[in-house]
């Protein structure tokens, strides 16, 4: 495992403008910081996308959680308020690769029950250690894991990084449980890099369950791509259940219903408002075992 201690955090929240509980609990550290007073590291506060918020928008141009590509930020080409964004937030913290600061910790709010999601990218000791202490600690927390070549997440920019997703919560609100569940996954997770840093941390478990995407499944459309139906009541919030085949998943206007078909999965993000735009129904992916250590 590698040993190199953990200097510097930024916590980022906006990084979606109508994701409310990130800005705010940003907010409530500059007004009490004395809540969150690491003695190991340094932490910065990152307000990312404060045009959209002001705006009470998920972005302006394009969604900024998907900009922070290598190829996208030294695109001189892209244009856009988000685009210049990304180019200047991974000036601020970064650069992606070298970055300045050692970890990102990003936090986000979903309007379907996700419980608190742990989001990774990689699936390293120290990453893996991190999800699992924060899952020992806390109810009703699932890890799940996107990977991709030069990654489009804002969190990546730093090597070490989380992505903290808590719902259900409507856009541009801010509900008090998932403030409040939020706040201590922020917490713990500070709390195991004080540990990681002081060479503390107690014995992690054996291994650690994580779903990891492989797909998404988009709302049926009309031969104009127009939407023409709506997720089905049967899989609507169950988020993190397996969904079988021929399973009904969306509720045509002229009153048929239409089924799944393919491998048995596990179905979140299900009727997530902020996927209309690309006409998202629900993410999909499968269940592995890691081994930590």
């Amino acid at each position: 495992m590698e040993r190199e201690i953990v200097n510097k955090v930024a916590i980022v929240g906006g990084t979606h403008g109508n994701e409310y509980t990130g800005i705010y609990l940003l907010e409530k550290y500059h007004e009490y910081p004395h809540l969150l007073q690491p003695k190991t590291f340094e932490v910065e506060y990152l307000l990312a996308n404060p045009e959209a918020f002001k705006q009470n928008r998920r972005y302006l141009d394009r969604d900024l959680n998907r900009s922070f590509r290598l190829a996208d930020i030294k695109d001189p080409l892209l244009v856009g308020y988000e685009n210049a964004r990304a180019k200047e937030i991974n000036d601020q913290v970064g650069p992606k690769g070298d970055a300045r600061v050692d970890m990102i910790i990003d936090l986000h709010t979903s309007t379907a029950p996700m419980g608190v999601n742990l989001v990774l990218t990689k699936t390293d000791t120290f990453h893996l250690m991190l999800v699992d202490y924060v899952q020992q600690r806390m109810d009703d927390v699932t890890v799940t894991l996107e990977q991709q070549e030069d990654h489009h997440f804002l969190m990546t920019v730093a090597d070490r990084h989380v992505l903290v997703e808590v719902g259900p919560v409507p856009q541009g609100q801010l509900k008090h449980e998932v403030f409040e569940k939020t706040e201590q996954a922020v917490q713990l997770i500070a709390e195991f890099i004080e540990h990681y840093n002081q060479h503390s941390l107690p014995q992690p478990s054996e291994s650690i369950d994580i779903y990891e995407y492989f797909g998404v499944m988009y709302l049926p459309t009309d031969p104009l791509g127009n939407i023409c139906g709506m997720v089905h009541k049967n899989i609507q919030d169950r988020d993190f259940q397996t969904l079988q085949s021929g399973e009904p998943i969306f509720h045509l206007f002229n009153g048929e219903d239409e089924c799944y078909e393919g491998e048995n999965c596990t179905i979140s993000f299900i009727n997530e408002a902020a996927y209309y735009d690309e006409k998202k129904a629900f993410s999909m992916s499968k269940r592995r075992t890691f081994h930590i250590g």
